[in-house]
């Protein structure tokens, strides 16, 4: 007779404070280690068990990605160092423009104005290069190889631009050639000569040669190619030709006012808009056409009165064309003469600057960019706040209060002022 086994009673576990959930989902056979649990559960839970990857794995998935250049990104971090031990590019450029600068100062006769525009082009192209650097292209990547790649390509890059001290060294001597180039009695400064000009002293914030430059465009001897020893011819100052472009005058405006460098601009606005040959440019390209037409009109009035006369047959052609003639001519004038009025007086683009009583229209027209240049440079050093306008105080804001009385303006008129109409 077998015996019976008997299996000794499992004991009650004490058991702290838990609510019935958590006692209930807990499940610890679940949680054992295989060895507690025997063989049959470890033959069940073989296929959860990490197996390790190839350690050459990403290796050789690199390899496959590049296969023609496996040593690219080595290649690439290598040639770094070369670039920087190499001479720096800035350096190249400058010394580039200093010798096409020394070849032009040094000539014993005239500088060509070819060579003297292209070297200026060479100059602004590399302070814009300074100003503006490229931003690096940013490439979306997906695997550790390329990202190395993309890396090496933006160390190269900023290890081939210059640092801040070379641009520096670099725009100051820059800055120095043009200046003195275009002071030097062999060149002749023309009218792209100084666009040129204006902007890479602009763009490097350095203004203080604009108002003897631009002096000396419309008052420089001119010297006459081919000639040894140089022959000079004297300009026209109050020549058309001879006046400075607004668009140039307003950009060196504002590098002095960025400066905060109120006799630069002043004197800037002298050089400028100031000048004759400026207001016989302003007659010549604004108002040529309507003066034109104006003296057509009378030639235009009486052909066309004669076509009208010839139309009736209730009066004599002679009265008709004489009345046709007289009625047209009346009304071009009234017209035009109100166009004139209107345009002479319109004062909405006046916000501080204003003109005082007595001024002639015609000179109002005349020197409205003068106008416009002072109002720009009283709202860039008065107060920004509309209604704090007028409480401006010190040497510089009265100086600037005195030039404008000067130059038959008025400052901060008190019936237009806000608040005091």
């Amino acid at each position: 007779m077998r015996g019976i086994a008997i299996r000794p009673q499992r004991t009650l576990r004490v058991q702290g404070p838990i609510c019935q959930f958590c006692q209930f989902s807990t499940r610890p056979e679940l949680s054992a280690s295989p060895k507690l649990q025997g063989e049959p559960l470890r033959k069940t839970q073989q296929h959860a068990v990490y197996q390790p990857r190839n350690p050459d794995f990403r290796r050789s998935y690199a390899k496959k990605l590049t296969p023609n250049s496996p040593n690219t990104a080595t290649n690439r971090l290598n040639s770094l160092a070369q670039t920087a031990n190499s001479s720096s590019g800035a350096d190249r450029v400058v010394d580039d423009i200093r010798e096409k600068f020394q070849s032009i100062v040094q000539a014993d006769k005239a500088a060509p104005e070819e060579e003297v525009v292209a070297l200026l082009q060479q100059c602004l192209q590399t302070v814009e290069s300074y100003a503006n650097p490229a931003e690096q292209r940013e490439k979306g990547t997906s695997n550790a190889t390329s990202s190395l790649l993309d890396l090496a390509d933006t160390a190269e890059a900023h290890a081939a631009r210059p640092d801040k001290g070379q641009r520096r060294r670099a725009t100051d001597t820059i800055s120095d050639m043009v200046d003195e180039l275009l002071l030097n009695d062999k060149v002749f400064i023309s009218t792209e000569t100084l666009e040129l000009y204006t902007k890479i002293q602009s763009l490097l914030k350095r203004g203080n040669h604009f108002p003897r430059i631009f002096s000396l465009f419309a008052n420089k001897p001119i010297p006459q190619p081919g000639t040894s020893p140089i022959k000079f011819s004297e300009p026209n100052p109050a020549d058309v030709k001879n006046a400075v472009p607004s668009e140039l005058a307003t950009m060196a405006l504002d590098v002095a006012l960025s400066q905060k460098n109120l006799p630069l601009a002043l004197a800037i606005i002298d050089t400028t808009f100031c000048a004759p040959a400026f207001y016989r440019a302003k007659m010549f390209k604004k108002a040529g056409v309507p003066l034109g037409g104006l003296v057509a009109a009378p030639l235009a009035s009486y052909v066309v009165a004669t076509w009208a006369a010839s139309l009736q047959n209730t009066m004599d052609p002679s009265m008709a064309t004489g009345i046709a003639f007289t009625a047209t001519l009346a009304y071009i004038g009234f017209t035009s003469s109100v166009g004139v009025i209107a345009i002479t007086t319109a004062n909405d683009q006046m916000e501080r600057v204003v003109w005082s009583s007595g001024i002639p229209l015609r000179h109002r027209w005349l020197r409205e960019e003068e106008r416009a240049a002072l109002d720009k440079v009283a709202v860039a050093w008065g107060f920004k706040d509309v209604l704090r306008r007028g409480e401006e105080e010190g040497e510089e804001w009265e100086n600037l209060r005195e030039f404008i009385g000067m130059r038959g303006m008025i400052l901060d008129k008190t019936e237009l002022m806000e608040g005091m109409q």
